[in-house]
Order: structure tokens, then C-alpha cells, then sequence
């Protein structure tokens, strides 16, 4: 495999040490795993002959309650930042970059912002709106975006009532009106009661009120450091003079001994027994209570840090549940336990549960 990404000028690069590599066949590709030296970051380089260049830089983000900080502040850091001062630079780039992909998301435990795009400039421009963003959001001088992203109070007029309105808040309205939604978040709350997977990172609609401004940038301050982030490059692109670019312009300004917390995550104990756990679900006099029950079973299978498990239950998952004719599926539906089967195995998380509902 030729060279395309500059791999052998990535080794030669000081500010990166290289701490494993290997010719990864399936995808045609060359991978390198790195640590910034000065800062801690982590990063992760796939060099092969796609011309759709990737981008991504997550930070281990897990919630310590429900008000939705993590989902807020995902929001925010993309409201402006220190090199790009414009109201909403997310807005400008979905309106006139190149880009093949451009996204935020929070999960339960982390947030990742990914771009792809196949023009060298655009993807350039790319990583530094998003890099800028993310470690220089302007969240410190405009505490207004925290107040349009995650929740204020609003009253239209004196006579009207003093209401609650923000972006996440209500999108996460919207998500808590969903019965699969409401019985997906049960689930991961009864599944994992003592670690952060039994909190809402999206946010709870009854609890984001609860969340501060000080609150809001002192998370950044603690979990949005280089030495807690995992940078990710792919495609066909001279990844040394990417990597000395992000060194320069942005890592080599932090150091690992500032970064503020310990983000690592407990693994749950299992239970002693089987825990059953049964909650409602609003529904309208229209809709009745007639076929608007949901069952559903889960069991912890093992971390997603075991390659071979968690190809085994993507396998078992298809079999049993996903495949025309599927035998489980089949089964419950012929026993007549319900109109339809869904679950599969959960991986999105460090926990594997496998679920059947």
C-alpha cells in the first residue's frame, strides 16, 4: 500500500508519539494511533485512497444528572468561538460549505462532532470552525447562548403566563412524548443505577430548569481538554501536515496537567436477581389503552471493548430478531405476546445489553 497519507512523516513528527500501527486489509487502509505529547490528546489516523476526508474530535462527557448539560453544551460550543465570532457559524457552513457531512451528537456517555467533505480547502476550513468551536466556544463572553440552547423563562406579554422555552428543551419535549423513547431511557436507568447510564445526557424536560450558567461552563472547563478528547482523520490526505497544523494552531497551547477531571466511567455490578421495574406513559382519550402495553427484556452481555463479543451479538441480533423470519421474532409473534418485536443488542454504550421487546 503506497504512502498516500504521509504516514512515515507522521512518525517523524515530535509533537506526536506513535503508540501502535497496523495495515487494517478489510478497509484497504493504514492506521496509527497516537498521543499528543504536550496536550494528552489521543488520535486516530485511517490513510487509504477515499477522497471523502473525515474529521472528529469526541470528549468523554458522562452526565452527573439529568438537566442535559452535555446535549446543551453540544449545542453551544457550535453558537460561535474565538476565531469565528459569528452568531451561528453551524448555520453558515450547512448554507455554504462543501461538506458531505455535517453533525453534532451527544450520547450517553460521550459527544462527538464528525465533518467529511471531498475538497481539500472545505475540509480545512472544517476542522478549524469545528476545532475553534469546540476548545474556544464563545459560551464565556455570551451567556445568552446558554440561555437560547438550553432553557430561560418567557413571557410575551404581563398578562400571559411565565413560561419555559429553549432549543434542547424542547427538542427533549418532543423525545419524551415517544413510548419507545420513554421505555429506552427506563431501561438504561434500571440496567446501570449506579454509574452515569442512569442519567439523562440529553436532558429531562422536568429537570433542565434546574441547570445553571456557572454549572454549564465549568463542565466545559473540566471535560472539554485535548488530554480528555479522541481526534479521528480519515481518507486521502497528507496526515502529517494535518497533524502538525492541529499542533500548532490549537494543542500545543494546552498541557495534559490542567486537564480538570477524571472522565473514566465504573463499570455496573450485575445484580444479585432479576430487577422488574413497571412505569406509564402518557396517552390521549382518543388513543385508549386498547394494544398500548410495552414488554421488554434486557440483559448485560459485556463491555464493547471485546471485539469478538460484540460481533457475536451484532450476529445474534440479525439472527434472532433482524432476519426475515427471524425464530425469536417469529415465535413471540406467533405466541401471540405482542403485535411487534423490536430490540437487538445495544452497543452505543461501554455496557452491551441485549434487549427483546
Amino acid at each position: 500500500m503506497t504512502d498516500k497519507g504521509n504516514l512515515e512523516g507522521v512518525k517523524k513528527l515530535s509533537a506526536y508519539r506513535v503508540t501502535e500501527e497496523a495495515c487494517v486489509k478489510e478497509m484497504n487502509s493504514r492506521a496509527v494511533v497516537l498521543e499528543h505529547v504536550k496536550s494528552g490528546a489521543k488520535v486516530f489516523l485511517l490513510s487509504n485512497e477515499d477522497n471523502n476526508k473525515v474529521f472528529s474530535i469526541g470528549f468523554r462527557t458522562p452526565p452527573e444528572d439529568s438537566t442535559g448539560l452535555p446535549h446543551i453544551l453540544e449545542h453551544s460550543v457550535l453558537c460561535g468561538s474565538e476565531k469565528f465570532p459569528v452568531k451561528d457559524p453551524f448555520v453558515e457552513l450547512v448554507k455554504g460549505s462543501l461538506n458531505t457531512f455535517l453533525n453534532a451528537m451527544t450520547y450517553p456517555d460521550k459527544t462527538v462532532y464528525p465533518v467529511a467533505s471531498c475538497n481539500d480547502k472545505d475540509f480545512q476550513n472544517l476542522m478549524d470552525v469545528y476545532l475553534d468551536g469546540v476548545l474556544h466556544p464563545a459560551i464565556y463572553r455570551e451567556p445568552k447562548i446558554f440561555l437560547q440552547e438550553g432553557w430561560h423563562y418567557e413571557m410575551a406579554s404581563l398578562e400571559d403566563e411565565l413560561t419555559i422555552n429553549g432549543v434542547v428543551y424542547n427538542e427533549m419535549k418532543g423525545a419524551f412524548s415517544s413510548p419507545e423513547s420513554v421505555l429506552d431511557r427506563c431501561t438504561t436507568a434500571v440496567l446501570f443505577p449506579d454509574n452515569c447510564y442512569s442519567n439523562e445526557s440529553g436532558g429531562d424536560p422536568a429537570e433542565i430548569p434546574g441547570l445553571t450558567y456557572e454549572q454549564f461552563v465549568e463542565f466545559h472547563k473540566n471535560y472539554y481538554h485535548p488530554a480528555n478528547s479522541y481526534i479521528y482523520l480519515f481518507g486521502n490526505m497528507d496526515m502529517a501536515e494535518k497533524l502538525a497544523w492541529m499542533d500548532e494552531a490549537y494543542l500545543s497551547r494546552y498541557d495534559r496537567r490542567d486537564c480538570r477531571t477524571d472522565s473514566s466511567i465504573q463499570l455496573q455490578k450485575p445484580f444479585k436477581a432479576p430487577v422488574e421495574k413497571e412505569i406509564t406513559y402518557s396517552v390521549t382519550e382518543e388513543e385508549g389503552l386498547e394494544d398500548r402495553t410495552y414488554l421488554s427484556v434486557n440483559t448485560v452481555v459485556g463491555t464493547v471493548l471485546d471485539p469478538k463479543l460484540y460481533v457475536a451479538f451484532r450476529i445474534l441480533e440479525y439472527t434472532l430478531i433482524s432476519a426475515p423470519g427471524a425464530p425469536l421474532k417469529q415465535a413471540l409473534i406467533d405466541a401471540k405476546i405482542g403485535q411487534d418485536i423490536l430490540g437487538g443488542n445495544e452497543s452505543g454504550i461501554l455496557q452491551l445489553f441485549f434487549c427483546c421487546g
